[in-house]
C-alpha cells in the first residue's frame, strides 16, 4: 500500500495543501474549536472535513470517485491508464506529456514538439517525422522514397510529387509536365534526346559510291562517302567489306587493297566521324600486285550499332580492275591460221583478240582464206585437251566466214568455273580457235591466242649503252667472255677462252674492242665445206665386209655421210661464227631432208648449206637470191620447173615458194614496226603484208626457173631441157649444185601487181620482150622488194637475235640489229649488232628472267664435245702414226680448216633429240619463233621456241644420249658400214669425249679430293654454263648451311677413286641439270 505521504507529495496538488493549512488554523490564527472541528480521526494527517476516507488512515483520496481510494487504486483518475503508465494519474483529461513540456498531450496543440501542429503532423508523438507523402506508413524523413514514383529522393528533383522526378533543364518544371524538358528549344515530341540540350536527333548514317572504279595501272583512287544526319557528335561507324555475290565473278581478297581517309590516314576497324563532321569519303587504292586480274568487287556496307541509325543506302561496291578501258590499255593476242594436226592444207589466216583494259572482256576478229572444202563450223577451244570452250554462231559471221567485232567476255566455259580461270587459261597461252571443214571435221586450221606484249611497244629497251671503257669485276669479264663465245661459236673452249681472255684487260674496259677484232677475225677465217667434207669421206663407205653382211654390196646412202660431216665442221672448223651463223640460217632458209628428195639429192643438201656459210656475211639480198636459185629450195618449196599459167590446160603456176619466201625468208605475214612490234589495222586485226592474189602474182615471177646444169658421164653440162627429171642416181648430181635457171618459154612476163611497203604497191611491168635477162630482171627486182621492204629486217633480226642470244630480244634490241641490217641485209653488221648489243653484254642482263634461251639440242651438244675435244680415232686428215699401228686418215684436203685434233665423227642420226641438221620436219623449222608453252611464259608475254622440241620421250632420249656418249663407250652410227667396215672397226669410228681435260684439272689442283672435285664441277660449270650456277649458287647460299647443287656434287665425286666413273658422273650430272640447258 502506498504511503500517503509519498503518493500526497507525489500527487496532490497545491490547493489541497492549501485547505489543509485552513483547517488546522494555519497561518496563526484559529482556536481549539476550529481544531476539533476539523480534527483527524483516522489520524493519517488528512483533516476529516477533507478526508474522504476519515476513518481510514491508509486513505484520504478518492480522484476517481469509484470508491476506492487512491492509495489502493491502480488508475487513480479513472481515465484508463494505468498510474504507473500515466503522466497525469489525478488528471483524467490527460496520461502523456510526449514533448515533456508539462502539458498534456490532450491539451498540447504539439505534442511531439516537432514545430508541427498535431492538426497538420502524420506522426504527432514522432518528433522525427511529420510527413507520410506517399501514405506508405513510413514517414519522409525515414523513406527514401518519399512520393513512391520509384525513384530514390536522392536522384528525385521532386521527391514529394509522385508525378515528376526529373528537371532536365533546370527550370523548376518536371519533364512530365515541361513540353522541353532539355531546354534546347526542340519540344520533347520531336526531340529523340528530350533530356540532352546537346542532343535531339538520332544520326542516320548513309552511304554513297563517288567512284566506282580504281585502277592499279595509274592509281586512280575508288571512292565512298559516307555522310550522316543528326547529332553532330563523334562517332565509330561499324562496317563489312564483301566481294561479289556471283562466285564466277571477281572478289576482293585483303591483299587487293587499302583504304584510308582523304587526309591520307588509314582506315581501321571501323569508320571515324568526328565532331560536327557530316560527311567523309574513304579511298580505295588497288594494289599494284602486277597480277593480270578480271574485275574484282570490293562492297562496302555500313553496319548497325549503338549510337547511330542507318538510312536507306547502306552499301555500296568501288570494281578493282588493272586498268581502265582506254585504247591504250587494250593487250592485243594474236594467232596465225596453219594446219591443225598436220591436215593437208594451204588455208591461212590471222587472228586477233583486243583485251580491254579492266580484263572483263575483249573484241575478237579473224579471217582465212583457201580452205580445202566447205566450212562447217567453228569454236574457241583450249589445249591440250580440244574442249570446247566458247561456240562462234554462225549468225556472227560474214559471208566468207570471217568473224568481225566479236565481243567475248570471260564468262565460264568447258572447265573453267570462274571468269579468272578464264583469263588465266588466256594468258597462259591455251585457247585456240578452229575451222572445221567437211574433209577435216575436227579442224582444218587453227590459231593459237598469244600475248604480244610489244604491239604498240616503246622502242626503247632502255638498257643504256655498254662502251668499251664500261668496268667490270674480273670474274664478270671472265664469265662474259665464256657467254660471249658460246653465243658466237659451238661452244667455248680452254683455247678459245684464253686466247681471246687475253686481248682483254683484267677488268674488261677494252672488251668491246676485243670482241669486235674477234668477230673480223672470223670474217676473214678460210670456209669449211660441207660438200668437199662429205665427197671425200663417201669413198670410204662404198661397200662393207660382205663376208660377214650380205648387204655390204651396196655403197652406204650417201645422206647418212652428208649428216655425219656436220660434227666435225661444228667441233673443230676454225670458222666458227660462219657456220654457226650458217645454222642460224639454215633454220630460217629451211630445206630438209625429211623430204625424199632433199634427201636423196645429198650433194645438193651439202652444197645448199654451204651457200648459206658463203653468204653468212655477204648481204642478206644476194643470200635470198642465191637460196631462191637453188635447185634444193626449187625442189622443197616447188618451184623448180614451175610453168605459167595455161588458161588451155587449167594449170596454174605452183604458189609454194611464193607463199613462203614472203612468210618465213622476208617479211611474215603482218607489219611491223623497226622495233619488231606488230601494226594493227582499224579493224584491230595486224595488217597484212599480202594476201592470195599476191600470193599469186608472185608465183608468176617464180615461173620458168629449172636446172642450169647436168652431167655427161662425170662432166657437167648446160641443161636445154626446162623439163628435165630430178634423177639422184649419178653421183656427181650436177643439176644440184649449181643454181637454176629461167626457161623463157615456160616465163610468165606480164604486169605483176605485188605487196604494198610504205603505203607504195610494189609492181612489176610487163616486159616488151621475153629474153633471159628481162626474166632475170624481174627476179631481181622482187629480190630488191622483198629485202627492202620495211618489216623484213625487223622480222630477221629477231629470228637471228634469238639463233644467237636471247628468245625474247627487247624493242630497242630488235630495232638496233634492223638498223644495221640496211637495205641490202648487211649480215656483218647484223652479227656484229648482235653479239655487241648491251644487251647481249651487260651482264646485269643475265639475272632477268625473261633473257636468255632454252638451248638446242645440237647446241647443247656441242657445246661439250668442244669442250672436252671429243673424237674418233680415224683422223679427218692424215694417218695419225707410222707403222703397224697407224690408223689411216680420211685424207680431207682441207683439213687446214680444222683444228688439229679434228677426227672423223660418225655421230649417227640425231633425230630422238629433236633435231638434226638441215633435218627439220617442215619448212617452219624445228619450232616457231613465236612458241609460247602454256603457263608462266605465255602468260609473261614471252615465248621460248626451243621449248616446242621438249617432250617426255624427248627428254628421255636426250638423257640417253649423253648417258651412252660418258658411259657406253661413246656415240657411233651404226649401221653395217661401220660395223663391217673394210678399213676401221668398230670401236676406232666411236667418238669418246677425251678424259684428259678433267683428269688434267683435278691433278692441276692442289689441295684434298673435296677441292680437287669442286675445281672439276668449276670447270664444267665455266665453259658450259659461263659459271653462273657457281657464282648464284655462292650469292644464294652466303651464309646458308645447306649444301648447293655444286657442293652436293663435288662431295659425291671426291670419294671416286676411278678417274674414268668421276668424270662420267660430272659430266653426265652437269649436261642434265636444268641451269646448264639454259644460255644467258
Amino acid at each position: 500500500m502506498r504511503s500517503l505521504v509519498s503518493k500526497s507529495t507525489s500527487y496532490l496538488p497545491s490547493f489541497f495543501f492549501t485547505l489543509m493549512l485552513s483547517a488546522c488554523g494555519g497561518g496563526g490564527g484559529g482556536d481549539s474549536q476550529s481544531l476539533a472541528v476539523n480534527s483527524d480521526r483516522d489520524s493519517d494527517g488528512v483533516l476529516n472535513s477533507l478526508d474522504v476516507f476519515p476513518d481510514n488512515a491508509s486513505e484520504s483520496l478518492d480522484t476517481d470517485s469509484d470508491g476506492v481510494g487512491n492509495n489502493a487504486d491502480t488508475d487513480d483518475d479513472g481515465d484508463g491508464v494505468a498510474d504507473t503508465e500515466d503522466i497525469f494519474p489525478l488528471d483524467s483529461s490527460e496520461s502523456r506529456d510526449t514533448d515533456s513540456d508539462g502539458v498534456g498531450n490532450n491539451a498540447d496543440d504539439d505534442d511531439d514538439n516537432d514545430g508541427v501542429l498535431d492538426s497538420e503532423d502524420i506522426f504527432p508523438l514522432n518528433s522525427s517525422e511529420s510527413r507520410d507523402t506517399d501514405s506508405d506508413g513510413l514517414g519522409n524523413n525515414g523513406d527514401d522514397d518519399d512520393d513512391n514514383d520509384g525513384v530514390s529522393d536522392s536522384l528525385d528533383a521532386f521527391p514529394l510529387d509522385a508525378n515528376e522526378s526529373v528537371d532536365s533543364d533546370g527550370d523548376g518544371v518536371g519533364n512530365n509536365a515541361d513540353t522541353d524538358d532539355d531546354n534546347d528549344g526542340v519540344e520533347d515530341v520531336s526531340d529523340d534526346f528530350p533530356e540532352d540540350e546537346t542532343r535531339s536527333a538520332t544520326p542516320t548514317i548513309s552511304l554513297t559510291v563517288l567512284e566506282e572504279n580504281a585502277y592499279e595501272a595509274n592509281n586512280q583512287l575508288g571512292k565512298f562517302q559516307i555522310q550522316r544526319t543528326g547529332d553532330p557528335m563523334e562517332l565509330d561507324i561499324v562496317f563489312q567489306i564483301s566481294g561479289n555475290e556471283d562466285s564466277t565473278r571477281g572478289s576482293v581478297s585483303d591483299v587487293d587493297f587499302s583504304l584510308s581517309y582523304g587526309n591520307g590516314d588509314g582506315v581501321g576497324t571501323t569508320l571515324k566521324l568526328a565532331e560536327n563532321q557530316n560527311f567523309r569519303v574513304i579511298e580505295v587504292l588497288a594494289t599494284q600486285d602486277g597480277l593480270k586480274e578480271v574485275p574484282e568487287t570490293l562492297t562496302l556496307t555500313l553496319k548497325l550499332d549503338e549510337g547511330y541509325e542507318l538510312g536507306t543506302d547502306v552499301a555500296g561496291s568501288v570494281i578493282i580492275s588493272d586498268a581502265s578501258n582506254a585504247p591504250e590499255n587494250g593487250r592485243v593476242f594474236l594467232g596465225t591460221f596453219g594446219p591443225q594436226d598436220a591436215a593437208d592444207t594451204t588455208a591461212s589466216g590471222l587472228l586477233s583478240f583486243v583485251l580491254q583494259g579492266d580484263n572483263d572482256g575483249g573484241v575478237l576478229n579473224y579471217n582465212f582464206s583457201n580452205l580445202g572444202s566447205i566450212r562447217t563450223d567453228q569454236h574457241i577451244h583450249m589445249l591440250p585437251s580440244g574442249t570446247i570452250v566458247r561456240d562462234i554462231e554462225e549468225s556472227l559471221l560474214d559471208e566468207d566466214g570471217h568473224l568481225s567485232s566479236f565481243t567475248w567476255d570471260m564468262a565460264p566455259g568447258g572447265i573453267y568455273t570462274t571468269e579468272q580461270q578464264v583469263l588465266d587459261a588466256l594468258f597462259d597461252g591455251k585457247f585456240y580457235i578452229n575451222i572445221h571443214t567437211a574433209d577435216y571435221p575436227n579442224g582444218e586450221i587453227s590459231a593459237t591466242l598469244v600475248f604480244d606484249a610489244n604491239v604498240n611497244a616503246p622502242t626503247d629497251s632502255g638498257g643504256g649503252e655498254i662502251t668499251s671503257s664500261a668496268s667490270l669485276t674480273k670474274t664478270e669479264v671472265d664469265s662474259d667472255v665464256v657467254r660471249f663465245l658460246n653465243q658466237s661459236t659451238f661452244g667455248s673452249t680452254e683455247r678459245s677462252y684464253n686466247e681471246l681472255r687475253a686481248t682483254i684487260e683484267e677488268t674488261g674496259e677494252n672488251r668491246m674492242v676485243a670482241y669486235e677484232s674477234w668477230i673480223d677475225s672470223q670474217f676473214e677465217k678460210p670456209q669449211t665445206e660441207m660438200l668437199a667434207l662429205m665427197d671425200e669421206t663417201i669413198p670410204l663407205f662404198l661397200s662393207c665386209d660382205i663376208t660377214r653382211n650380205a648387204g655390204c654390196d651396196n655403197a652406204e646412202p650417201e645422206e647418212n655421210l652428208r649428216r655425219d660431216a656436220f660434227w666435225p665442221m661444228a667441233v673443230y672448223g676454225r670458222d666458227q661464227l660462219r657456220q654457226r651463223m650458217t645454222f642460224a640460217l639454215s633454220e630460217i632458209l629451211v630445206v630438209s631432208d625429211q623430204d625424199a628428195g632433199v634427201r636423196n639429192g645429198h650433194r645438193g643438201a651439202a652444197d645448199y648449206w654451204d651457200t648459206l656459210a658463203e653468204n653468212a656475211f655477204g648481204t642478206y639480198r644476194q643470200l635470198l637470191g642465191d637460196v631462191t636459185r637453188h635447185p634444193i629450195m626449187g625442189l622443197y618449196l616447188s618451184h623448180l620447173r614451175n610453168k605459167k599459167e595455161d588458161p588451155a590446160k587449167g594449170t596454174y603456176p605452183d604458189e609454194n615458194y611464193a607463199r613462203e619466201v614472203m612468210q618465213l625468208f622476208t617479211f611474215g605475214l603482218v607489219h611491223r614496226q623497226k622495233n619488231g612490234s606488230i601494226k594493227l589495222g582499224e579493224n584491230n586485226l595486224p595488217i597484212e603484208t599480202y594476201d592470195n592474189s599476191v600470193i599469186s602474182e608472185l608465183a608468176r615471177v617464180m615461173t620458168g626457173l629449172s636446172f642450169s646444169k647436168t652431167n655427161n658421164g662425170s662432166s657437167v653440162i648446160d641443161n636445154t631441157n626446162f623439163s628435165r627429171g630430178n634423177s639422184f642416181n649419178n653421183s656427181v648430181q650436177h643439176r644440184w649444185t649449181h643454181p637454176m635457171k629461167f626457161f623463157t618459154a615456160h616465163h610468165d612476163f606480164g604486169e605483176k601487181i605485188l605487196f604494198e611497203d610504205g603505203g607504195e604497191t610494189q609492181k612489176i611491168s610487163a616486159s616488151s620482150s621475153s629474153s633471159l635477162s628481162a626474166a632475170n630482171e624481174e627476179l631481181e627486182q622482187v629480190l630488191d622488194y622483198l629485202v627492202g621492204h620495211g618489216t623484213t629486217a625487223p622480222f630477221i633480226a629477231r629470228k637471228l637475235i634469238q639463233r644467237f642470244v636471247t628468245s625474247n630480244p627487247s624493242p630497242g634490241y630488235i630495232e638496233r640489229v634492223a638498223t644495221s641490217f640496211g637495205e641490202q641485209g648487211d649480215l656483218r653488221a647484223v652479227i656484229k649488232a648482235i653479239l655487241l648489243d648491251p644487251e647481249a653484254r651487260n651482264p646485269a642482263t643475265i639475272h632477268s628472267l625473261s633473257y636468255g634461251k632454252f638451248k638446242e639440242p645440237v647446241l647443247h651438244l656441242t657445246s661439250l664435245l668442244r669442250l672436252l675435244r671429243a673424237g674418233s680415232e680415224i683422223p679427218l686428215g692424215e694417218s695419225n702414226a707410222i707403222g703397224y699401228d697407224a690408223i689411216p686418215g680420211v685424207g680431207h684436203s682441207k683439213i687446214e680448216n680444222f683444228e688439229s685434233e679434228v677426227t672423223l665423227m660418225r655421230i649417227g642420226n640425231m633425230q630422238a633429240i629433236g633435231q638434226e641438221v638441215l633435218r627439220a620436219p617442215s619448212v617452219f623449222n624445228f619450232f616457231s619463233p613465236d612458241f609460247a608453252p602454256t603457263g608462266p611464259i605465255a602468260s609473261g608475254s614471252l615465248v621460248s621456241p626451243e621449248l616446242q622440241l621438249v617432250t617426255e620421250s624427248q627428254i628421255f632420249n636426250t638423257f640417253n644420249i649423253f648417258s651412252s656418249l660418258v658411259s657406253s663407250g661413246g656415240l657411233s652410227r651404226s649401221n653395217r658400214y661401220t660395223n663391217f667396215n673394210l678399213t676401221y672397226t668398230r670401236d676406232q669410228f666411236r667418238v669418246k669425249l677425251n678424259d684428259d681435260v678433267l683428269d688434267s684439272v683435278w691433278d692441276s689442283t692442289s689441295g684434298t679430293n673435296l677441292s680437287k672435285a669442286k675445281a672439276v664441277v668449276r670447270f664444267l660449270d665455266f665453259y658450259l654454263n659461263a659459271g653462273q650456277l657457281t657464282n648464284v649458287e655462292q650469292d644464294v647460299n652466303a651464309g646458308s648451311e645447306t649444301d648447293s647443287f655444286t657442293d652436293l656434287l663435288a662431295q659425291r665425286l671426291s670419294t671416286y677413286t676411278n678417274s674414268m666413273n668421276r668424270n662420267r658422273l660430272a659430266v653426265y650430272t652437269m649436261m642434265t641439270a636444268p641451269d646448264v640447258q639454259i644460255g644467258r
